[in-house]
This record gives structure tokens, sequence and C-alpha cells, in this order.
């Protein structure tokens, strides 16, 4: 295959025509130009849609870079007079983009060159128009298609490039020249194998790859015929997709390994000498390139780690384990995804009589408090405020009252779950926690300030002078069970608003979560009970404001 070149000989023609030559006579500042011929070199053609027949418009441009003539059609510039000057004349293919890669794609030729036109001179330029774009193609031998009966291959490269390569698939694609190439292989059975095949493609180079198989390490053979700028390479892919020297663990079932917005990747590095530094090499599936980061060994054993960090919520990525030029399988895994938890700024309240909802409704739908266990003889405990006493926009303030009818004393608190006043067993009014099956949160923060007051109620736990504020979150598994907890307690007050946080410490990372609740409450242990008295120690007039919660994922 030779390369594809179209020659465009341009002439400065002065003199050659009587009817221009008193032009020329009466502005001596100026040169003729006339186009004479375009000729396509089709000795060996890559494509049936290449033939002589090729539509190729010229712009002449001056030295600002402003285009001062310019034809559709070279055939159909005649007779062009010129102010001495240099100028770059371009031609280049009239009815195709450029921007378009795949089969669907059109090969691009251009070329330029530059010219001084003098005064009464006649001057000839010669322009190459090369083919702009990279050419790929894809075949496999007849030892890889017996080994493997379900794949598909694909050409990757930047800006999500990616050519599927069916079995069988004997059209050659264009891409644009300049990018990284990447073979993979997917067998259809969530095992995928990768190699890149040029770093940096080259304009009118053809890759003809072949797939075949070996029974060692992944390995790359390229021979280059440099006349006709053609690439053979050979794609050695192993017929187990593990390599017993480099082991790349499967962490897409383990959720352990596999969060929200980070993953743990790991492998096994089997080697007797290790020359170069073990990595591994992550990306998005949709995207071309990859992140390299590198491994940490465990101690005593040939096992190697990585956290990589920061992920998108619900996205598919692929990585494998590296060390010099031998590499693992590709896996793949998917993060969690992400699932809003509403009002978490505090900034949505309504109100029904004496009543406050930190919801868009009147109702507990989603925050609840237990303002209509007191508001029956009391004002709701547990309020919106803003302006001065907001961190921003709207907080909510949570404040201790005793003398409470029935239950003796009622802390302020705003937490996620429900609340129906059970006057026989009051303890049971709280329903903490809704369902919720997001991504695993690591970090609870936000802002508070606090008025702690002296204990003057209760007995549990009886070691408290001064009353303590608490806001924690707690999530479960689908069991029921505890899985991850986190709180905060203090009790000193504190007059601004002040940032705090929470690490949630997991008992349980095998297990994905199926409900979450935030609890918020002026007195810790306000919701103590014995029978229908809280028995807890709480100061009447404590008051907890918080604003502008906010969950964090790696």
């Amino acid at each position: 295959m030779k390369t594809n070149i179209l020659v465009t000989s341009l002439f400065l023609l002065a003199g050659l025509f009587t009817s221009c030559q008193s032009e020329i006579d009466e502005a001596k500042g100026y040169g003729y130009l006339q186009l004479s011929s375009v000729d396509v070199n089709k000795s060996v053609t890559t494509r049936a849609d290449i033939t002589s027949s090729e539509a190729i418009a010229v712009d002449i441009l001056n030295a600002s870079n402003a285009v001062v003539k310019h034809a559709d059609d070279w055939k159909s510039l005649d007779d062009v007079l010129l102010p001495v000057a240099t100028y770059t004349i371009k031609a280049y293919s009239a009815d195709k983009n450029m921007e378009t890669q795949g089969f669907d794609a059109l090969p691009y030729y251009e070329g330029q060159s530059s010219v001084a036109i003098e005064a009464n001179k006649a001057k000839t330029v010669e322009i190459t128009c090369k083919l702009a774009q990279t050419m790929v193609s894809v075949s496999c031998s007849e030892s890889f298609k017996s080994t493997f009966s379900d794949y598909t291959c694909y050409i990757e490269g930047s800006d999500a490039l990616s050519i599927p390569f069916v079995k069988d698939e004997s059209r050659t694609a264009y891409v644009k020249a300049g990018q990284s190439l990447t073979v993979k292989v997917d067998f259809g059975n969530g095992k995928t194998f990768s190699q890149e095949i040029v770093s940096k493609s080259k304009a009118a180079y053809h890759y003809k790859v072949t797939l075949d198989i070996t029974d060692s390490n992944a390995g790359i053979d390229i021979s280059v015929d440099q006349t006709i700028h053609q690439y053979d390479v050979t794609v050695k892919v192993p017929t187990k997709q593990e390599s017993a020297d480099m082991v790349t663990s499967d962490i897409k079932n383990d959720a352990s390994k596999v969060w929200g917005q980070f993953a743990y990747l790991s492998g096994t590095c089997n080697l007797e000498e290790i020359t170069s530094p073990v990595q591994f090499r992550y990306k998005k599936k949709a995207d071309a390139e990859w992140t390299t980061v590198e491994a940490v060994q465990e101690e005593g054993t040939k096992n190697y780690s990585a956290k990589v960090a920061p992920l998108d919520f619900g996205t598919q990525y692929e990585y494998y384990i590296l060390c010099g030029d031998k590499a693992g399988e590709t896996c793949t895994f998917t993060t969690e995804s992400y699932v809003e938890i509403p009002n978490l700024n505090f900034d949505t309240w309504s109100q029904n009589g004496k009543n406050w909802y930190a919801n868009a409704e009147a109702s507990d739908s989603y925050w609840a408090t237990g303002n209509s266990g007191v508001t029956i003889v009391k004002n709701a405990i547990t309020i919106p405020v803003e302006g001065s006493e907001a961190h921003s926009g709207k907080a909510a303030k949570m404040t201790t009252v005793d003398n409470v009818m029935l239950v003796g004393a009622a802390a302020g608190n705003l937490f996620i779950g429900t609340y129906k006043t059970n006057m026989t067993n009051p303890s049971a009014s709280v329903n903490f926690g809704r369902d919720y099956a997001g991504a695993r949160p690591v970090k609870l923060s936000g802002y508070y300030k606090y008025t702690s007051c002296a204990i003057n109620y209760g007995s549990q736990p009886g070691t408290l002078t001064t009353d303590e504020c608490n806001i924690y979150i707690r999530l479960w598994d689908a069991s029921g069970a505890e899985i991850g907890f986190g709180e905060f307690v203090s009790s000193e007050s504190v007059g601004t608003y002040t940032p705090f946080e929470i690490t949630i410490n997991y008992s349980n990372t095998q297990k994905r979560p199926a409900k979450l609740t935030i609890v918020a409450t002026s007195s810790r242990y306000g919701g103590n009970f014995s029978g229908n008295k809280v028995v807890g120690q709480v100061g009447a007039g404590s008051t907890l404001w918080v604003d502008d919660f906010e969950l964090s994922y790696y």
C-alpha cells in the first residue's frame, strides 16, 4: 500500500496571456496567479472511494493569515491578480470533515506551501497534499478465533473514541492523528484485555492490527515499512486471561473495596525479581486515558493495593496491576450511586399550627422532631431560625424543657425518621431511620453552636453536672444490623457557629446500607426513659443550633 498523495501545481504566469499583460503593465506591484493542474497519485488505493475526482479546495492567505481568495474547486480558480507579497497556499479536501472518526469517516487530504509574488515575474509552486488522518484496521489469526469464541475488539483513543471491530470486520477506519491508540478485547464475560499499540499516531500511517494468542504473558510485535508508512502490529493475547506472575484481584463484588468515590485496587505480583515499581492503572471504562498510581505492598506478602480517589458515583471503571512490562488481567468495578439526603442545609421548613417541620410538607415526611409530643402543652422546641441565628439561610434550633406533662422533660431534637406520640409508651414514639440505598458516606460535617445548662432533671448516667449536646449518624444493612456509626458530643457552650466533623466508623464493610439516620439533640440523654418518664440527665434551657450539614464520600 502506498501513501495517498494529491499533487497540486500552482503556476504564477506573467505574460503568458496577452489579455492580462496590460493589467500587469498598469499595476507594477502585482503578479499573476493561475492554477494549472491537480494530479492524484492512484498507483495503489486504500479505499474504493479515493478517486481521481477528489474535490480539492484552495485558500490563498496573506501574511495576516486572512483568506484573500478561496475556491471550493481548484478548477474554478482562474486568473488571480495578487499584490506583491508572500502568500500561503492551502489545498485541502473540499467535501470532507477531518473531525469525523470511524468507519463512516472519509479520507481527508491537506497540504500547503508559501510563495513570494514578485512584480512581472512568473513562478511555480508545488503543494503535496497528504492524508491528514490515521488509518487503522483489525484482523484475527485463526488461532485467536479458535481460542476465543465470543469477543469484540475495540480501537480506543482520546475524546471517548471507541470503534467496535466485531468478528470478521474487514473495513478500515479513519481516526484523528496524534492520539494514543489502544486495542481492547472484550470477551463478553466481564473480562477484558487492553494493549496500547501507539502512543502518538501519525498522519498518513496505516496501523494494521492482528490479534494472536500466546501461552505466556501478553506481548506486542511491530514491523514497520517506512516506504509505505504501514505498521503491522501483532498483539499477543494470553490464552488464559490471567497471568500467574501478575494477578489482578477482581473487586467488583467486594463491598469493602468499592465505595462511592473511592476504591481499593488489589493484586498479586509473583515475580521472583521485581526490577520496576509495582503499579496500578485505572480509568473510566468510557475513557481512553489511563491513570497510573503506585502500589503499596502488604508486609510479608506478595499482595499489593492502592486507594484511588476521587472517583465518580455510579460509574464503571477498569484497572489492572502492572510491574515493568508485565501486566495482570484487566478487571472492572462500578462505584456506588449517589442518593441525595434532602434538606441537609436546613433551609426548608413548613408549619402547621404550633408544630414546625424540617420538610417542604407540614409533616414528618423525611426529617422528624418530637414537637407534636410537646405542643400539647407547650410551644415547639425545635424551630427554624435565620439571620444572625443561622450560619446561612435558615438553621435548626433545639431547646430542652422541663415540666412536660406525663414525661417530665423533653430534649429538642431533629432526626431522619418518623415520630408519632405514644402516650402509653413514650419511648416508642420515635422511629429512627429511613430507607437508603446510596453510597456509604465516610464523614458528616456541619456547623453548630451550643448553650449548655446545669443538670436539673434526671438520674442517668448520674455523672453529669452540665448538659451535653449530641449529633450522630447511623447506618443499617438489610437485616437491620448496624454497620456504621459516628457521633459528636460536647458539654462546652459555644457562642458562635463552629465547624464539626464526624468520622463514620464501619463495623462491617462487607455490607451496603439499607437504612440511614442523622440525629441532633440539645440533651444527649433526653431520650432515656423508664416507663412513661424521662430519666436521662438534662438541663432545662440547653440549646443546640445546627446548620449546613454535609456528607463526604472519600
